[in-house]
C-alpha cells in the first residue's frame, strides 16, 4: 500500500515537471515573438550625401608638358682683334644696336705709329721700285734688281695695309643687329681677344631646346608635322598675365643619349614679343590629339582606381562605373558617350557603393538648417 503511493506520488511529480518544461517553453516562445526586433528604418542622417554634376560639352586636348629655357637662337660675342686700353665705352646691356654700331674703342695711338712707321717704309720702298722699273724698262738695271725692289715694295704694301688694318680694329663695332645682353666691361679695363666686350642675341629669334624623354622618341619623329607647340612662361600670381606664344620644332636630334636617355628638340618661338626673354623658365605643352564636341567632367569625379559613379534621378542611387583609361588634359576627362547627359558624383564618392542610396548634398544642407532652426525655435520658446 505504502510502494504504491510512493509510485503516484512520483508521477504526479514527472507531470508537474513536464507542465513546468511545457509552460518555460512556452514563455519563451512567447516572449521571442513579442519581443523580436522589427527591420530598422533607414535614418536619413546615415544616408551619404553627394555632390552631382553634368558634364559639359568641349573640346579636349591630350599633351605632355616640358620645361626648358628660352634661348637666343644664336649668341654673338663680340671680342676686339686687337689689344689695348679701352678708352671709350658705350655699350650698354639691354640696348638694341644696329650692325656697325661702336660698342668699345681701344687705345689707338701705339697702332697708329706703327701705320706710319709702315707708311714711311712702304712709301720709301715704293719710290725705289718706281726708280728701278724705269731703269729696267731703259735696259740700265738687271731683272735681279727689279725683281729685289719690287718684292721689297709689295711686302711694305702689306706691312701698311696690315698696319691700317690694325688701327681700324681699334673701333669695336657691333658685327649684327641685335640687343646687348652681356656688357661687362668698363673704360679703363684691357680689352683682348679672351674677354668680349659685349654679347649680342637677335631676340627676334629664340628658342626652347627641350630634353625629351625617350619613350616620347618615335611621338615627336612619326607625328611631327601634326603636333601643336605652346609656350608658356608663368607670370606671378596677381600681378601679370602668364605669357603665351605658339612655336614650331625646328629640329629633332636623331638620337637619344645613352647617358639621360633623353633626345633634344628645338622650338622656335613664333612671337616672342616683350615677354621672353634668354634663360627664361618656361613650360612646353606639345599637343598630340584633339577632342572636340565630347563630354567632359572634372577629374576630380575620379576615384584613385580612375572608378566614378553616376546618380540616378528616379531611385536615388549611384551606380558604380568601372576606372579605365579615359583621355584627359590634366584638368579634365572624357566621359563615356553613354553616360553624356548623366549626372556624375563630384564629391562624396570614396564613401559609397554600387546601388547605394544617397541624398544630394543641397538637400542634406536644407534638412540641417531645417532642423537647426526648429532646435532654435524651441530653444527660444517661439
Amino acid at each position: 500500500m505504502k510502494k504504491n503511493s510512493l509510485n503516484v506520488l512520483r508521477k504526479n511529480k514527472l507531470a508537474s515537471y513536464s507542465l513546468f518544461v511545457a509552460l518555460a517553453a512556452i514563455f519563451v516562445l512567447l516572449t521571442i515573438l513579442v519581443t523580436r526586433k522589427k527591420p530598422v528604418e533607414e535614418k536619413p542622417d546615415a544616408i551619404p550625401a553627394v555632390v552631382i554634376q553634368k558634364p559639359i560639352n568641349g573640346t579636349l586636348i591630350e599633351s605632355i608638358t616640358i620645361s626648358g629655357y628660352v634661348e637666343a637662337e644664336a649668341m654673338i660675342p663680340v671680342v676686339p682683334f686687337v689689344s689695348g686700353t679701352i678708352i671709350e665705352y658705350p655699350a650698354r646691356a639691354g640696348d638694341f644696336v644696329e650692325k656697325d654700331t661702336l660698342l668699345a674703342k681701344i687705345d689707338d695711338e701705339p697702332f697708329r705709329q706703327q701705320m706710319l712707321q709702315a707708311q714711311a717704309a712702304y712709301f720709301a720702298a715704293k719710290s725705289t721700285f718706281d726708280r728701278l722699273e724705269k731703269l729696267f724698262k731703259a735696259g740700265s738695271a738687271t731683272q735681279q734688281n727689279y725683281d729685289s725692289a719690287k718684292a721689297q715694295a709689295d711686302a711694305s704694301k702689306a706691312q701698311y695695309d696690315l698696319a691700317k688694318l690694325q688701327l681700324d680694329y681699334t673701333e669695336v663695332r657691333a658685327p649684327v643687329d641685335g640687343t646687348i645682353l652681356i656688357a661687362d666691361q668698363a673704360v679703363g679695363g684691357i680689352g683682348n681677344q679672351s674677354q668680349p666686350v659685349a654679347v649680342l642675341a637677335d631676340l627676334a629669334n629664340q628658342v626652347v631646346r627641350l630634353k625629351v624623354p625617350e619613350k616620347y622618341f618615335d611621338l615627336f619623329t612619326l607625328e611631327r608635322d601634326s603636333l601643336q607647340v605652346t609656350i608658356t612662361r608663368p607670370a606671378e600670381k596677381n600681378m601679370f598675365e602668364d605669357a603665351v606664344t605658339s612655336a614650331t620644332i625646328e629640329n629633332i636630334a636623331p638620337y637619344v643619349s645613352p647617358q639621360s636617355k633623353n633626345f633634344i628638340v628645338v622650338c622656335h618661338l613664333d612671337d616672342p614679343g616683350d615677354r621672353f626673354r634668354p634663360g627664361m623658365f618656361v613650360k612646353v605643352q606639345v599637343a598630340y590629339k584633339t577632342y572636340n564636341d565630347v563630354p567632359l567632367i572634372n577629374l576630380k569625379a575620379r576615384k584613385m582606381d580612375g572608378s566614378f559613379y553616376i546618380y540616378d534621378e528616379k531611385t536615388k542611387t549611384v551606380k558604380y562605373i568601372e576606372g579605365a583609361s579615359f583621355p584627359n588634359d590634366g584638368n579634365n576627362f572624357i566621359v563615356p558617350e553613354e553616360y553624356r547627359n548623366s549626372y556624375i558624383v563630384m564629391d562624396g564618392q570614396n564613401f559609397v557603393f554600387d546601388g547605394q542610396k544617397v541624398r544630394l548634398f543641397d538637400e542634406a544642407l536644407k534638412e540641417t538648417q531645417s532642423d537647426a532652426d526648429t532646435n532654435n525655435s524651441f530653444i527660444s520658446g517661439e
